[in-house]
């Protein structure tokens, strides 16, 4: 695989000095929620329309980015699906070596991935380049120099095309993190049964994925899709749920391994975290039960007393 240069973002057609207006954004097909913001730059890529804008209801790490009129990470609380992506999964396997990030344009899945001393390879494939090149323009902070690390690979192109040609390689990773936008557009048949057997294969010993399901309470048909999908592959699949700000509502992410139950992780028994995992703003040891601990109201919606393959 090649690593490409990512190109200047491109020029903002926005008045300067912006106006505050609203942004709305759907959640399923009856809801949706709206946030007053200056926008700061947009663009249209080849493959989609892209926005920065800065909310004033989240203060100083009010910026955030919109893909097609989604929200999808703000500096305020981008760290909440990042962390509980990454660090459950690595913990678990404790020793995770190559690690695959499908999506991730904008660095904050990677960022997290490096905090691990294992890691010494993390390959980002990402579809539009247009997306890391406005994140490094106009919100830096959130890949916190992931690219410009050695371990980094960023490869421009289509996800399935990357899994087709590791496995046609041979190659193994120890964790595929699901960076992805939401499974109901292009990104679809990323989310299905065929795809996560693609990948299974591609895991090494230990091996895991995680991914975002999307609101429980609001699309609760597609998270269910996902999970039963996974659940038909995978000997283990794990729901979890934090409340997301950006997003409006609370968030459901999956994670999924042959081998690895990381609801529980034995390492985490004694309350402590390893060093370069020190400063995490959400995920805690503390914590981890509480995230994979599914709510009554929430369990029928999950599927979680559905039994997975065996």
């Amino acid at each position: 695989m090649s690593e490409k240069r990512i190109p200047p973002a491109g020029k903002s057609d926005l008045p300067t000095p912006p106006s505050t207006r609203p942004y709305s954004a759907n959640i399923g097909q009856w809801a949706g929620y709206t946030f007053a913001a200056h926008p700061v730059f947009a663009t249209t890529s080849s493959h989609q329309h892209i926005e920065v804008v800065d909310l004033p209801a989240f203060g100083e790490l009010g910026r955030a980015y919109r893909l097609d009129g989604r929200f999808m990470a703000s500096l305020a609380d981008a760290h909440i699906c990042h962390e509980c992506m990454v660090h459950p999964l690595l913990l678990a396997h404790g020793n995770a070596r190559r690690v695959l990030i499908l999506g991730g344009g904008d660095g904050g899945s990677a960022r997290e991935a490096l905090r691990h001393a294992s890691v010494s390879e993390v390959v980002v494939a990402e579809l539009d380049p247009q997306v890391p090149a406005t994140i490094l323009q106009h919100m830096p902070a959130l890949a916190n120099g992931a690219f410009d690390d050695p371990r980094t690979t960023l490869v421009i192109g289509d996800a399935r095309d990357l899994v087709d040609a590791a496995l046609a390689r041979g190659e193994r990773f120890d964790a595929v993190i699901f960076d992805l936008t939401e499974a109901d557009g292009d990104a679809a048949s990323l989310h299905d049964a065929p795809f996560f057997a693609k990948v299974r294969t591609l895991l090494g010993p230990r091996g895991g994925i995680t991914l975002q399901l999307g609101a429980p309470w609001f699309e609760g048909l597609q998270v269910r899709r996902m999970l039963d999908a996974l659940r038909s592959v995978f000997t283990f699949v794990r729901p979890m749920t934090a409340y997301v700000p950006l997003y409006g509502a609370q968030w459901a992410l999956a994670l999924a391994s042959d081998s690895l139950d990381m609801r529980d992780i034995d390492a985490l028994t004694a309350g402590t975290l390893p060093t370069g995992l020190n400063g995490l703003r959400h995920y805690a040891p503390s914590r981890h039960a509480v995230l994979f601990d599914i709510s009554p109201e929430l369990r029928a919606i999950l599927g979680e007393n559905m039994p997975a393959r065996r």
